[in-house]
């Protein structure tokens, strides 16, 4: 993005990691990369990001949400949500809420949302987004709040008709990173085992790239993509009464 003369704002939850990852950046593209902090699974540090953020720029081109956080067992955000649904999903939805007013000042916006093929593991129940009737799965968990990803892309695209803001989502692959670390139980023994299997960064990224940047996502607006080509999902991920729904839930769960 800084390639392509963007100046970015990349966000992380600290600067243990965050810091050393801007230092190369800047290195390379100067001060036309910056970094603010933000931990999605406090609805309080979303809100902290958006004061930083428009204290300092009138508008926003770009917003991609990227979350794909997975625990091994139930936990809590700070508002009280199960935390992987509450940052993949509720993360994304309240980020883009509170930056829609800036992005709506760019014409042809985009919000680009990494989903993933995990969507297909889903079981997903709406009267039950927090797990707290079902017995917990760390992978169907996942899978529900990547499906929340594709639905919520749909139902925005849906919403945002006539403001020429254009949204989509994507599978990364599956990248070799720290995912899968808070993982528990036979996952987090053969995890390691998969990961020279895995692709690198720079092809986990060049979907979301393709969306952001190519004339090529100007054509539609809130579809699922995987290596930069247009791909359908399962019926799930198509059901736009779901897709309704679950936006009507969690704009309820975020007004509690």
């Amino acid at each position: 993005m800084a390639a392509a003369g963007f100046h970015v704002v990349m966000v992380s939850r600290g600067t243990e990691r965050g810091q050393p990852a801007l230092e190369k950046l800047q290195a390379e593209f100067g001060d036309s990369v910056e970094m603010m902090l933000c931990d999605m699974s406090d609805l309080s540090n979303i809100s902290k990001l958006h004061v930083e953020f428009t204290a300092k720029f009138d508008r926003l081109d770009v917003l991609l949400n990227n979350a794909g956080a997975m625990w091994g067992r139930r936990e809590k955000t700070v508002q009280g949500h199960e935390m992987t649904f509450g940052v993949n999903h509720i993360g994304y939805f309240a980020m883009t809420q509170a930056f829609l007013p800036l992005l709506k000042v760019t014409e042809g916006s985009r919000i680009i949302n990494t989903a993933s093929e995990a969507h297909k593991m889903a079981n997903l129940k709406l009267d039950d987004l927090n797990r707290e009737k079902k017995r917990y799965s760390q992978w169907r968990t996942y899978g529900d709040s990547k499906l929340c990803n594709i639905l919520f892309t749909r139902e925005l695209a849906r919403k945002l008709e006539g403001t020429g803001i254009i949204t989509h989502c994507f599978h990364p692959g599956v990248v070799k990173t720290r995912f899968g670390s808070g993982s528990s139980g036979p996952m987090r023994l053969f995890w390691p085992l998969f990961r020279p299997f895995m692709i690198n960064s720079k092809k986990g990224a060049s979907t979301g790239l393709h969306l952001a940047l190519s004339n090529d996502a100007n054509t539609s607006t809130g579809e699922y993509w995987s290596r930069s080509k247009r791909k359908r999902g399962n019926r799930h991920a198509r059901n736009d009464d779901n897709a309704e729904r679950l936006w009507e839930i969690t704009e309820g769960l975020l007004n509690d």
